[in-house]
């Protein structure tokens, strides 16, 4: 009965430890304060291109959270590696598909959410002086031109 206590103390002992490291090495909290948010031009060769503060992940490999901001103007057709879900956080966008039109695009305010599956062209347009999104990236973050390989 001794034994039997020791061991089930000594085992709780490990496991109690064990899971403490386990803890300790998981995901830990990010608290970013948009004052805290570095924004860096996505293409700092193209002025005036969207700029996007990372918040967690690694966008170049993997999937990542970011904050993204452009100003008023509409996009080109282009195309993403990898899904993407988007909430329009300031201003007033548009995001439609081939086969859709600017003008009867949905108006996107705060908010407002979207879905965007890998490999599916579509465009979208900032109608204020500047937008701002959430983007979360289940892979890796890339744009090409719709039709570029």
């Amino acid at each position: 009965m001794v034994r039997r206590a020791i061991s089930l103390s000594v085992a709780c002992t490990v496991f109690g430890f064990a899971a403490g490291i386990y803890a300790a090495s998981g995901p830990q909290m990010i608290v970013t304060p948009i004052e805290g948010a570095v924004f860096k031009p996505m293409d700092p060769a193209r002025p005036g291109s969207p700029e996007v503060a990372i918040l967690r992940g690694d966008p170049a490999n993997g999937p990542s959270s970011m904050l993204m901001k452009f100003g008023k103007g509409e996009g080109r057709m282009h195309v993403h590696s990898s899904d993407y879900d988007l909430v329009v956080v300031k201003g007033q966008m548009k995001h439609w598909q081939p086969g859709e039109t600017a003008a009867t695009a949905k108006l996107l305010g705060p908010g407002s959410y979207w879905f965007q599956p890998g490999n599916q062209t579509h465009v979208d347009s900032c109608l204020s002086d500047e937008c701002l999104m959430y983007v979360q990236w289940g892979g890796k973050q890339d744009s090409r031109a719709a039709g570029a390989n």
